[in-house]
């Protein structure tokens, strides 16, 4: 009910949030009624809409009983009604955490104070991993946040570098059952070093760098993250020692507030 609970937010941004099922109008309405939402639920108990739009969940096998649910996952329409964004997932249990489409989808920050997040210092830099959302839910993907502020007149690496130079890197862990995506860096631009005969990228300002981060356990009681971070800051001309800073995240988990769809 992560929407529910951030309606607020959409509400502020001016974005409508609405939810399309294949459950038929008395189950949404139960659901509402149950779980207090407030936001429009729209039934598409034949899956006609699902099926128009290309989101049949075509990994669940007519003959089940949950057959005709769509691929879960989110769509971010534009003013005009087009489809500018989509989250989608291909198991029927993955969803994005509504945190995740505030950010991804349009590109909203806001206050994460409640968030789990741990800060550092290093050379020239300040350091902060910030999980976007207040605990995980089972199959839920949420977005860990790493963001680096590099003091005025510095930069760091990015790649591809040269030999015997440290470019900024994010590596996160975790325990089993948590599953963990590449870092997504954010885009550098060219730099040259004078007198030295290489290409490098570099970013010059403070960047954010998102690790996407799964719950597929369901068992798991809490989620301890760690954050290794890799880097070197550099002037135009001289460079301090290259750096690497470990953060620690302990984040909650929440149970999924769901109701089985009843056996026919």
């Amino acid at each position: 009910m992560q929407l529910q609970q951030h309606l607020g937010e959409f509400d502020r941004q001016g974005i409508a949030v609405f939810a399309i099922s294949y459950d038929p109008v008395d189950e949404q309405r139960e659901f509402a009624d149950e779980f207090g939402v407030t936001f429009p639920l729209l039934a598409d108990p034949e899956h006609r809409v699902i099926e128009a739009t290309g989101i049949l969940n075509t990994l669940v096998q007519p003959d089940e009983p949950v057959y005709g649910i769509p691929f879960p996952g989110t769509y971010v329409l534009g003013t005009d009604g087009r489809v500018e964004e989509k989250l989608f997932f291909q198991h029927y249990r993955t969803r994005p955490s509504a945190s995740t489409v505030l950010r991804e989808g349009f590109g909203i920050d806001f206050e994460v104070t409640n968030h789990p997040r741990a800060d550092v210092e290093g050379d020239g830099v300040r350091i902060r991993a910030t999980f976007g959302g207040e605990s995980m839910v089972f199959m839920e993907t949420s977005m860990l946040y790493v963001d680096i502020e590099v003091d005025e007149g510095l930069h760091l690496y990015g790649e591809p570098i040269p030999d015997g130079y440290i470019p900024t890197r994010v590596e996160v862990s975790g325990p089993e059952g948590v599953r963990i995506e590449a870092p997504r860096y954010p885009e550098t631009r060219p730099f040259r070093v004078e007198g030295i005969d290489e290409d490098f990228r570099i970013y010059e300002d403070d960047l954010r760098i998102g690790v996407m981060v799964q719950r597929s356990d369901p068992e798991l009681e809490s989620i301890p993250l760690d954050v290794t971070v890799s880097y070197q800051a550099c002037t135009d001309r001289e460079c301090f020692l290259p750096q690497t800073k470990t953060l620690h995240l302990d984040v909650p988990t929440a149970a999924l507030k769901r109701r089985p769809r009843p056996s026919s």
